[in-house]
């Protein structure tokens, strides 16, 4: 979890970064809000060691940290079984997060939600929200601009396959070993020209 620190580091930029997305204030019940924030978190997961979305804070001058979360919306936003429940709607896998609130030196409370990354495969979409979220959809935070879209680059889908790929192989790893099967840290040893030579030498004396 971000820390009051580095929240505010991160908001005083007057932009978003890869792994923080932020969003304005309102209930969870407000169904578009929860779409927009759904959508982030999406695309948190499929983001190498996640990212978190911060709730309360206009997003077109955030370096004024303003103007936060009354208390009926920041207690709807950290019950979390029913963000769970609302989250489960549209992802899959479900999304693994965690909830906090923070209070910032402007007086501002917001909620914070932290992605894990994804655990198996990639997060996709898997209901539709008018304009805001594609059922199909696989979102990611691209390189170039620090926001949620579809894939739009091979450069993405490569990343977002590399990190499946080392999850695959770790889990292959982590099931050989405890079925007792002990894999080699290094292929064979090749001679050098050097040791061939030597050998050569010894088999001919």
């Amino acid at each position: 979890m971000l820390s009051v620190e580095e929240i505010e580091a991160s908001l005083f930029l007057g932009y978003e970064l890869r792994g923080l997305e932020v969003k304005g204030p309102g209930l969870r019940t407000d169904s578009h809000l929860f779409a927009k924030v759904t959508r982030a978190a999406l695309s948190m997961a499929n983001l190498r060691d996640g990212g978190h979305v911060l709730i309360g804070i206009d997003d077109t001058n955030t370096a004024a940290m303003l103007p936060g979360l009354n208390s009926a919306e920041l207690t709807s936003w950290l019950s979390y079984d029913d963000v769970s429940r609302k989250l489960a709607e549209y992802a899959d896998p479900p999304l693994r997060f965690d909830l906090d609130a923070r209070t910032l030196s402007s007086g501002a409370t917001v909620a914070l939600v932290q992605i894990h990354e994804f655990a198996d495969i990639p997060v996709l979409c898997i209901k539709d929200y008018p304009n805001v979220l594609r059922s199909g959809a696989c979102y990611v935070r691209p390189r170039r601009v620090p926001e949620t879209a579809e894939i739009p680059s091979a450069g993405e889908m490569r990343d977002l396959l590399d990190l499946a790929t080392e999850k695959a192989l770790r889990a292959y790893v982590g099931r050989a070993e405890r079925a007792g099967v002990t894999l080699a840290t290094q292929g064979p040893v090749v001679p050098t020209p050097s040791d061939r030579f030597r050998q050569q030498r010894g088999a001919t004396w």
